[in-house]
């Protein structure tokens, strides 16, 4: 009885030990990033994606966070085709690449012509002012034409957990909305 006694106990001891560890190891980041490291810039993201598409139109990024893994993910027509271009933010990988040819339903990414470089006002312009509009962390941004007008809309998490959406005119930088969602 008394070794029956001690193997369960030693059983639940390296059972608890395990489930810990477990945890433990859950609990911690997929990538970890030393102080040493560096990141990606939104430019050297926006060169690498275009490179794998052959060129093209950008018509939206953002930066997204998937299985604890940062990345830019890029929307980009060139030609007949549409392109999914995900970038790691750390190693600077293609993570994700999807080809997709347009049908009639996407005529208007086609033939909008929709351009980052057609916007007078820069993407990084664009989010500082939209951060000027509300602090808080920029989660999304899309360049998108509404009405004939050319608009970067930048999507923000404030600090006290709600999303904003700030609309900036990409040719003069006018604050046209500021939207709250509940």
């Amino acid at each position: 009885m008394k070794l029956a006694t001690t193997l369960l106990t030693g059983t639940l001891i390296l059972g608890g030990l395990g489930a810990g560890a477990y945890a433990m190891t859950d609990k911690q980041p997929l990538q970890s990033v030393s102080a040493n490291s560096t990141t990606i810039s939104e430019e050297q993201a926006k060169e690498i994606a275009l490179e794998q598409t052959n060129g093209g139109n950008i018509t939206k990024m953002s930066v997204d966070t998937d299985d604890r893994t940062k990345k830019y993910e890029f929307d980009i027509v060139n030609g007949e085709f549409e392109y999914d271009v995900d970038i790691d933010f750390n190693s600077r990988k293609v993570v994700e690449f999807d080809q997709e040819r347009l049908d009639s339903d996407d005529d208007d990414d086609r033939n909008d012509g929709i351009s980052i470089e057609e916007a007078k006002l820069s993407l990084e312009e664009a989010k500082k002012l939209a951060l000027k509009e509300q602090a808080g962390t920029i989660v999304e941004t899309e360049l998108d034409r509404d009405d004939n007008q050319l608009r970067y809309e930048i999507e923000i998490h404030t600090d006290d957990n709600h999303e904003v959406n700030v609309d900036i005119d990409a040719m003069n930088g006018n604050v046209l909305n500021v939207e709250w969602d509940d």
